[in-house]
């Protein structure tokens, strides 16, 4: 499976079903989001249904959640990672740890 990075870095839906709508709610959820997220839930169970919108959320709330876990207890980036990092345009050494 190709790993897509234009969606992290350019902000473009991804070329997947419900792309768009995919993107505004990991958006309003991983971001500064202010206010209400309903219509992007709403637009997202729209476009998937029920069930896979509740997938969907459940897993952008288990990174997010794993992401904060993590940065709470000053775990670095895996060097396995750090390619990653440098394509999405930052240097994980200048974490704050």
């Amino acid at each position: 499976m190709a790993l897509d990075l234009n969606s992290v870095e350019f902000g473009t839906p991804p070329p997947l079903p419900a792309g768009a709508e995919l993107l505004a709610v990991t958006d309003a959820l991983t971001t500064n989001h202010r206010g209400s997220i309903e219509a992007e839930r709403r637009a997202l169970v729209e476009a998937l249904g029920p069930s896979a919108a509740e997938r969907a959320i459940g897993v952008c709330a288990t990174f997010q959640m794993m992401n904060r876990a993590l940065d709470g207890v000053g775990a670095p980036v895996a060097a396995s990672l750090r390619p990653l990092a440098a394509d999405l345009g930052f240097d994980p050494n200048s974490i704050p740890r």
